[in-house]
């Protein structure tokens, strides 16, 4: 399998240039949150979200009434998607050993360097996306870190071309650099708002109100969501509503649950199965308890329609590409660019506690 470097960069460059955008839609599409949600691929710019609603006006027949009851109105929220990019650097001689290695174990699936080298990269970029979705917060282009000013947790600065975001506070002088333990990287964190952003903004000032405040446990969390549950209209528990909850809340969840009634031993077919969708007890079969890859450890409980959070992307245009392909001494640099925002369609259906 001995390649010569120059070969392999070939091949490489040759790969990409053919494969760029289907590669990154499917990275795209494979990502688990546009598994679990709503998608718009066409979105370029911000996307209005409209929402009409129409006043009740049923009524017996009368033939002397001429005008109508009521009226409707129209409200609208706004999806803006973010551009993103991934800046790789490739030097064969540092990956064939690795791929060398893969391909010598006798259930891998053999496939040419350059596909393979490609494929660990947008493996690498959907995983980054999927694992900071939900907490991601934009915030356009943040001052450059001052040498005489201090900053508080939360702060964000950019430094040497990255994006850091201060977890504990400084003094004058304390850098990303020289104060390391003091900062972390954030570019992957501040592409768009994720879910945890949106939410905390449409309490703050749209209207959004908690319906349960509080920390919970596998020992109380089926009662958490069932007093959850308790606040929402029967006319919206009809139409079918899941809340969305990461790893970890679904299993306190379902430990509870098959405490109060299951065998709470883990017997198949009595109890439910962790990491798995499941019809909360007490709701009809309305309300179903999903796991989010992209939830983290988040306690956050989202109960609304499925449909109503949305993501957009930009998959019909050269948003999404692999740019100019820069060589360099020993291989070369690409750049991977890609869109993506959120936005939940009405907040009117929109359930959550005040953990995040």
């Amino acid at each position: 399998m001995g390649v010569k470097p120059a070969t392999d960069i070939t091949a490489i460059k040759g790969y990409i240039e053919k494969q760029d955008r289907q590669l990154i839609n499917e990275m795209l599409n494979g990502l688990d949150l546009v598994t679990d949600l709503s998608v718009r691929r066409n979105v370029r710019e911000p996307l209005a979200l409209n929402k009409m609603t129409v006043d009740d006006g049923a009524r017996p027949l009368n033939l002397d009434i001429e005008k109508a009851k009521g009226g409707r109105k129209w409200t609208k929220r706004v999806l803006t998607p973010q551009r993103a990019m991934k800046i790789i650097k490739m030097v064969p001689e540092e990956l064939r050993e690795t791929f060398m290695s893969e391909m010598l174990d006798i259930n891998a699936k053999q496939v040419p360097f350059a596909q393979w080298v490609w494929a660990q990269e947008f493996a690498k970029i959907a995983a980054e996306i999927n694992n900071n979705f939900y907490y991601s917060e934009f915030h356009g282009e943040p001052d450059e870190w001052a040498s005489g000013d201090t900053y508080s947790v939360g702060d964000l600065v950019y430094f040497e071309e990255v994006i850091y975001k201060c977890v504990t506070d400084t003094s004058a002088g304390e850098s990303p650099k020289s104060a390391a333990a003091k900062w972390k990287d954030a570019d992957n964190q501040v592409i768009c708002d994720g879910p945890d952003a949106l939410i905390k903004k449409a309490l703050a000032s749209e209207g959004l109100l908690t319906v349960n405040t509080g920390t919970f446990d596998d020992t109380d969390a089926y009662e958490y969501v069932k007093e959850m549950w308790s606040t929402i209209p029967e006319e919206q528990k009809d139409k079918g509503m899941e809340a969305n909850v990461s790893f970890g809340v679904h299993e306190d969840i379902s430990i509870r649950s098959n405490t109060l009634f299951g065998s709470g031993k883990g017997i198949s077919g009595v109890d439910i199965e962790e990491g798995r969708p499941f019809a909360m007890k007490g709701t009809s079969g309305r309300l179903i308890i999903k796991p989010r890859t992209w939830m983290r450890g988040s306690r956050r409980v989202i109960i609304t329609h499925p449909g109503n959070l949305i993501v957009g992307m930009n998959q019909i245009s050269d948003a999404n590409k692999v740019g100019k392909l820069v060589e360099t001494l020993h291989g070369f640099r690409a750049i991977v660019k890609w869109m993506i925002g959120a936005q939940f369609r009405d907040i009117a259906n929109l359930y959550v506690n005040d953990q995040s």
